[in-house]
């Protein structure tokens, strides 16, 4: 697995203008590669926050920093100027970063458009980093390393950055990650409450300790409790992570019927109820 942090930026984040849909799809992306999050932070559009999160970040020495937002032409979008802080390395100018902004602006019928400061501070990058071509907007990502840790700037407009995460960053994350398969059962339960099915969780991931076990209280319905409890194994072997996870996902079948509930759905699809 490997170890990926996310570092968001932007006050609209933080004063709940904004829900951070950002984190929960790149989360959903490296759980569906069989990896996942390690740690989401979120800071204020802020030089010394962006700057101090990004070297508390590599000091922890992830594979990967995925930062997201701030990479706008207004002044808010202070991003790159405090990754570069954090890394102790100058701005400048990037011929190429440049190149990207004019040829968006040149695609859209605006090939005569001043090229303003505000226009010009989306190519100005930390030195030492790549700019990525952003096919969906105008600020280009960028790609820079600091020791065995790759970071990946990208904008924070949704749309954006799931562009560039899908074309640049999710191939060179699944490189590294390596060829997994992952088991994923969904069981929706009724009839149990979720204290009870804290001992029998408790029991597979004892068995279990690598497998990812939850469960997600859904409310009542006519005084009858609803739960879906989520089951996923993942592994280089594709027969055994297959059986564990259905392994897992029966005997939490078996507790629940044991315990005068119902499955409502399983693996095998059977619905049932204990004595």
């Amino acid at each position: 697995m490997l170890d990926v942090e996310m570092l968001t930026v932007g006050k609209e984040l933080l004063i709940g203008r904004t829900v951070n849909t950002n984190a929960a799809w790149v989360g959903g992306r490296l759980a569906r590669a069989g990896s996942m999050l390690s740690r989401v932070t979120t800071v204020d559009d802020d030089l010394d926050e962006i700057s101090t999160s990004l070297r508390e970040a590599i000091a922890r020495r992830p594979d990967f920093i995925i930062v997201v937002g701030g990479l706008g032409p207004t002044p808010d979008d202070m991003t790159l100027k405090g990754l570069a802080r954090g890394l102790g390395v100058p701005l400048k100018p990037n011929p190429t970063a440049l190149r990207l902004v004019k040829e968006h602006y040149a695609e859209r019928g605006l090939a005569g458009v001043e090229m303003t400061k505000a226009r010009r501070k989306m190519a100005i990058l930390p030195a030492g980093s790549d700019p990525v071509r952003n096919e969906a907007g105008t600020a280009p990502g960028v790609r820079l390393r600091a020791g065995r840790t790759v970071i990946f700037s990208l904008p924070g407009v949704p749309a954006e950055m799931r562009s560039i995460f899908r074309r640049t960053v999710e191939p060179e994350l699944l490189a590294k990650l390596g060829s997994l398969h992952r088991k994923y059962v969904r069981l929706k339960l009724e009839g149990v409450l979720e204290s009870a099915l804290a001992p029998a969780i408790a029991k597979e991931l004892r068995e279990h300790p690598s497998a990812y076990i939850k469960s997600h209280p859904r409310g009542t319905r006519e005084g009858v409790s609803r739960i879906e409890l989520d089951v996923a194994v993942v592994g280089k072997v594709r027969d055994a992570v297959e059986s564990e996870g259905e392994a897992i996902a029966a005997d939490m079948a078996a507790w629940v019927r044991a315990a005068g509930g119902t499955v409502i759905s399983s693996p095998s699809g059977a619905r049932g109820r204990g004595a």
